[in-house]
């Protein structure tokens, strides 16, 4: 894809966001409020305010070890013990550095997600009217469109994404403030460091806020569940882009580096499966950090991002390769439909005709249709050249009497173009209804933008407030 995307726009604000660095913006946020508190003695607001600044644009390394106690040494070095020393008043370990982190990664990986969601649509969309065969247990069942299968795709990764939503609100969450587990008798406004923080809510209760664990496991819950449909999506692209089959070509690939005759194997694909199958461990290790430990703060509460981070990074990894080959697909049609036009893999539909105008149950009509399609086939008789007689008389065996059944309707009913246009129920295969769902997944994906895009403004909104504030003292 060529040129801006608004995914590319919100990456930018997002790390623009995030210049000032996670702690100090912690840091500030606390700090503000104690200021609006009346907690910092009135004739240290001033150089308290400045100092604060100073900090947000203050260059130095973000430590990430032992950064919570190098701020505060910074501001005593700069404001003296008092009230430099009050400034961490009520601050407790986890600091909340860890959220703020996981929730800036999550963003990003959000953009990447919803960007990954229109190419997959608009492939699905694309391919909408490409008749293939449907699989159920690997082998042929009825005939389908490959947009009606990247559609079901999609649906899956939407709902999961849902999921991921959810773990962006429960990694949007205010722990600052607990006081290690019990509070503060501090007159602390939390919720005004929530609001400077650009968060949806506290975690209220201030021992669960310090034994928080369940936001990072939905995350990595939430990002697995999509990498796992994306693996079962591209084991199928590789075998239907293999010789065997010729349905599909994947991307642009090389020469073997042994064989001078074969092109080089969708190795994207292959990479895709690989890192789905370590997003299992990845979130194996969300959910160990949290397991059997006390309810209440313990070294392991320190370390939830871990494994966080590393199933947000592996999951970075899959989706830029899924929107680049939905972008570089291309299908066969031709030779996808060769392969289901001479079958009878349409036959639930000459089923169907018998139930609706020849007065034969669905069960009895199975059986007349298995038999009929035995037959068939066991005299090598394709379905575009399938014969009424042979229907009508195995009619006559199994319910004594002919159907009526003309060689043009039966080839009509066997054919997979007049499956695919008359299958309409809903979620069906037929264009009007995948019509439908095409425009009803754009409205959904909006909607999805519109909140990612609400999410971003809400952080800038947030700390340009916080940062007024503090001009103002």
């Amino acid at each position: 894809m060529t040129g801006r995307t608004a995914s590319d726009e919100w990456l930018e604000r997002i790390e623009r966001i995030h210049d000032i660095g996670c702690s100090d913006w912690l840091t500030a946020a606390w700090i503000t409020m104690l200021l609006k508190q009346g907690i910092v003695r009135q004739e240290h607001v001033a150089d308290v305010a400045r100092v604060t600044l100073e900090m947000l644009e203050d260059e130095a390394p973000h430590w990430r070890e032992g950064y919570f106690y190098r701020r505060q040494d910074w501001l005593i070095e700069r404001l003296g013990e008092d009230p430099g020393g009050n400034l961490m008043i009520a601050r407790t370990m986890p600091p909340g550095e860890q959220m703020l982190v996981v929730r800036r990664q999550l963003m990003k990986c959000i953009c990447q997600i919803l960007r990954m969601q229109d190419a997959l649509l608009d492939a699905a969309e694309k391919h909408a009217d490409a008749i293939m065969p449907g699989y159920t247990h690997t082998r042929h069942a009825q005939p389908t469109t490959f947009g009606h299968y990247l559609l079901s795709v999609l649906d899956a990764v939407m709902r999961s994404t849902e999921t991921v939503e959810s773990g962006y609100h429960y990694m949007n969450l205010n722990e600052m403030g607990a006081g290690a587990l019990a509070g503060t008798s501090f007159p602390i406004d939390r919720d005004r460091v929530s609001e400077y923080l650009g968060m949806d809510a506290l975690i209220e209760n201030a021992n669960d806020a310090v034994s928080y664990t369940d936001g990072y496991l939905v995350v990595a819950s939430g990002l697995t569940n999509i990498t796992n449909v994306l693996s079962r999506m591209a084991l199928d692209l590789a075998y239907w882009s293999g010789d065997e089959f010729g349905f599909l070509e994947m991307g642009t690939h090389g020469v073997s580096f042994m064989m001078p005759q074969k092109s080089t194997n969708p190795n994207s694909l292959e990479l895709i499966r690989l890192y789905a199958g370590q997003m299992i461990g990845h979130l194996t290790g969300v959910a160990i950090a949290g397991l059997r430990e006390p309810q209440a703060d313990t070294h392991a509460m320190l370390h939830m991002e871990d494994a966080t981070l590393e199933a947000i990074g592996t999951a970075e990894r899959i989706f830029p390769v899924v929107t680049e080959e939905m972008q570089q697909l291309q299908v066969d049609r031709e030779r996808m439909l060769a392969v289901v036009r001479d079958s009878y893999i349409a036959s639930t539909e000459l089923v169907n005709e018998m139930v609706r105008t020849h007065d034969v149950d669905y069960r009895t009509g199975h059986e007349i249709v298995n038999r009929f399609v035995a037959a068939s086939n066991e005299l090598g008789i394709p379905a575009r050249e399938a014969r009424a007689e042979m229907l009508e008389s195995v009619a006559e065996e199994v319910i004594g009497r002919r159907l009526g059944m003309t060689d043009e309707r039966l080839r009509e009913l066997l054919s997979p173009e007049h499956f695919v246009e008359v299958t309409d129920s809903r979620g069906g295969v037929a264009p009007r209804e995948m019509a439908r769902m095409i425009a009803d997944r754009r409205e959904k994906l909006q909607a999805a933008r519109d909140r990612h895009e609400a999410r971003i403004a809400a952080l800038e909104q947030a700390q340009a407030r916080m940062v007024a504030d503090l001009q103002q003292f």
